[in-house]
């Protein structure tokens, strides 16, 4: 007589109560079919060498094939086993809680009599209950036929009900009527998993399907106070969206026990900067806290805002391509439409040339003298507000706002430190005094309503340490960023790891409720689109009609203004010198007017200068002694930077072109050993690789198997199901190589 399960008489339920939570998990059960598949094909080879070396050749043969097909039949069949068992563990689990156990048994759940197929499914199950489990609940048999439902994503009906020996006896439909009404795959996948996170109370309320592709899907509950954490919804979500094709979030009503889970809908490649402009922006004073700079909009159609009064300092990220020069330059596109004056610091000299006439923009700084000075009048603009504000003569809401963009901030420290290395004198400060002051402004800025926006390639802690990173409560990040960047930026290595490379301008950003989102920034038009484009009629309309500030001018300190007493030499511009150098209206000054020696100059002009000959010396233009000795320093300080090995050819000159650069060559891995931002091989046969998305789970609908959702660098998605012994392509970010 077989051994009874132990038991427990519960208390008895409420009508429709939730079920008690298992007590655990099963362990898996051991399995040796690869192990003995491999005996018998080893045995198979040793057959045929045995034959051979024996004398008897017409063996050998039928030896080998006996061998091979009896291992390969050996490890079919036990992986078959091998997912039955997985299949039947998932289902003891699923139906304990109903059943009143103590624990976990195999023996409370019977499958027998399986069809063909892979896996297959079990024509008959039994369901062992402890005495009183079905007590005051009249939906219990229901509930017990919708765990097995969701489970084996098939039919079953109650045969049989032996309440005397505390019995259940299930039968598979296998009627054409039953198969017609077979929900799709997707639903069922669907369902078995959220039964399995929310558990048996889960019930679907509604359907969206488009074809055979499900697009949403409602389910009930009566698991409130377990779905009460964050965390556990958070968990649900992730593991939704790994097991489902495409890209999936929930909408949850906590109060009404409900939560529909949705395709996330697809964001759009381009978005032109909106030509709308603001109505009032006659006193900088009045408005200042409506001001709303939009730059990006949501995967719902929904504005992205930057709010200065609210977060004053703004962080953009984003490597070569990411987009992040047009959002940048979007972003002074409404900020001046405003009437809000401008500085801009140009470290690459070139990014933001077109700015210098762009109504509201008072200087863009291009060299490293002007962009210390630039970065020196701001501090000091700060510094002096708050002594007003200390002496009694002027309030906060007396300060007109400033906005201080600094492009390249990576670019523009390293190029400081090389040059402030060369004219530092005795007495001056280990490190450049401009590095403290843009940190001051980070931290201090706000009350004197100066706000910083600050773009760089990454935000290193070489370059931005933890404080200074803080400071910048609006963040937006280009493209796709590595885990090492996505912690550095959002304090989470799964945050913008799977953003598709091909789109430019996506980017993750601070939502209003505070929390990343991904977001198609802004795109702004090109400042010499031709005169009746699409391009150019945007640009007209989003340019400031009006200036309210004049344009402004630093007037480099003279070389050689001062002497030395003893020698009579001239005495070259100090840092000090160069930091406060006096700053002049720019209709003042017209011979240090760029754009008055822009006008000056005839545009064959252009051409000459940058022609071959030109370059060579050669011709009526040649290249003035003041550039050739400019290019001839910039070459010794890459030869210093070979030398010193910073950079090496071998680098770059002999590795071949890599479209996946900053991964590590291909290994392989365990599929629940991916993280998000991982790279993995699409299709065996060609070198598609495409980025994990989340973290791979147990795939529920497929027992045996690791879910593992991934996206294009073209914005597709899709879910992948493996078998747990699967090993994967993989390649990783070299950081965590």
């Amino acid at each position: 007589m077989p051994a009874r399960v132990p038991t427990r008489r519960p208390p008895a339920r409420q009508q429709q109560a939730a079920p008690t939570a298992p007590a655990q998990v099963l362990t898996p059960r051991p399995s040796t079919h690869i192990r003995d598949g491999l005996a018998l094909a080893a045995a198979g080879v040793g057959g045929y060498g045995a034959a051979t070396l024996t004398g008897h050749p017409g063996w050998d043969l039928p030896a080998l094939g006996a061998g091979l097909a009896g291992g390969l039949a050996v490890a079919v069949t036990g992986h078959r086993t091998k997912q039955r068992d997985a299949l039947h563990d998932r289902l003891v689990e699923a139906l304990a809680p109903w059943l009143g156990v103590r624990q976990l048994d195999r023996r409370i759940v019977r499958l027998r009599r399986w069809t063909n197929g892979w896996p297959g499914l079990p024509r008959r199950i039994t369901v062992r209950y402890a005495p009183g489990a079905p007590d005051g609940d009249p939906q219990w048999k229901t509930n017990i036929l919708a765990a097995v439902t969701s489970r084996l994503l098939a039919k079953y009906e109650i045969d049989k009900h032996d309440p005397m020996r505390c019995r259940l006896e299930l039968r598979l439909i296998t009627t054409p009527e039953a198969a017609a009404v077979e929900p799709p795959y997707a639903q069922v996948r669907a369902e078995r998993a959220i039964t399995e996170l929310i558990g048996a109370t889960a019930s679907v309320s509604g359907v969206e399907l488009d074809g055979e592709q499900l697009r949403s899907i409602t389910v009930t509950h009566q698991a409130g106070a377990k779905l009460a954490a964050a965390g556990y919804r958070a968990r649900i979500e992730r593991v939704i969206s790994t097991m489902m094709p495409g890209r999936w979030r929930a909408v949850w009503d906590l109060e009404g026990d409900s939560v529909r889970f949705e395709t996330r809908p697809v964001l759009p490649s381009s978005v032109w900067l909106p030509t709308d402009k603001p109505d009032d922006t006659e006193d900088l004073l009045h408005n200042y806290r409506q001001v709303r700079i939009p730059y990006a909009v949501d995967e719902d159609g929904r504005e992205m805002v930057w709010y200065p009064a609210r977060s004053p300092m703004f962080m953009i990220t984003g490597g070569t391509g990411s987009g992040k020069t047009s959002s940048g330059h979007a972003l002074l596109g409404k900020i001046t439409q405003y009437g809000w004056p401008v500085w801009v610091g140009d470290a690459k000299r070139v990014e933001f040339l077109d700015f210098r006439d762009w109504p509201n923009v008072q200087i863009v700084a291009g060299s490293i003298p002007q962009q210390v000075a630039l970065i020196r009048a701001a501090w000091l603009l700060m510094e002096d507000r708050y002594k007003l504000i200390e002496q009694g003569r002027a309030t906060v809401n007396d300060f007109e706002p400033l906005v201080v963009f600094l492009d390249e901030f990576a670019e523009f420290r390293s190029n400081l430190l090389e040059w402030y290395a060369q004219i530092k004198v005795k007495g001056d400060p280990t490190r450049p005094p401009t590095l403290a002051e843009v940190a001051s402004l980070a931290r201090k800025a706000r009350t004197a309503r100066i706000h910083l926006v600050l773009s760089t390639q990454r935000p290193d802690a070489e370059f931005l340490g933890g404080e200074m990173r803080d400071n910048f409560g609006q963040r937006m990040s280009m493209g796709r960023l590595s885990p090492q960047g996505a912690m550095m930026m959002w304090e989470n290595p799964a945050v913008g790891v799977s953003l598709p490379r091909a789109c430019t301008g996506r980017a993750t950003a601070t939502h209003e409720d505070g929390r990343p989102a991904e977001v198609q920034a802004y795109r702004f038009p090109d400042m010499h689109a031709p005169a009746g484009s699409d391009e150019r009629a945007i640009l007209d309309a989003i340019r400031p009609q009006t200036s309210r500030h004049p344009r402004l001018i630093i007037v480099p300190p003279e070389d050689g203004a001062d002497r030395d007493l003893d020698t009579g030499e001239a005495i070259p511009p100090t840092f000090r010198d160069y930091a406060n150098a006096k700053w002049v209206l720019a209709s003042d000054r017209p011979d240090l007017d760029p754009l008055a020696a822009a006008h000056s100059t005839h545009e064959a002009d252009g051409r000459a200068l940058s022609s071959t000959l030109a370059s060579l010396g050669i011709g009526k233009t040649p290249v003035n002694p003041a550039d050739r000795m400019h290019r001839e320093s910039t070459f010794a300080a890459v030869n210093e930077e070979l030398a010193a090995g910073s950079h090496t050819a071998a680098s770059w000159m002999d590795s071949p072109l890599d479209e996946y650069a900053g991964y590590a060559p291909e290994t392989t891995t365990h599929p629940m050993h991916l993280v998000p931002g991982d790279l993995i091989r699409l299709d065996p046969d060609d070198d598609t690789w495409v980025v994990v998305d989340e973290e791979p789970v147990e795939d529920y609908a497929e027992p045996g198997c690791v879910a593992i959702s991934w996206r294009g660098d073209g914005d597709e998605s899709g879910a992948l199901s493996v078998s747990d012994d699967t090993p994967i392509a993989v390649r990783r970010p070299e950081e965590f190589a």
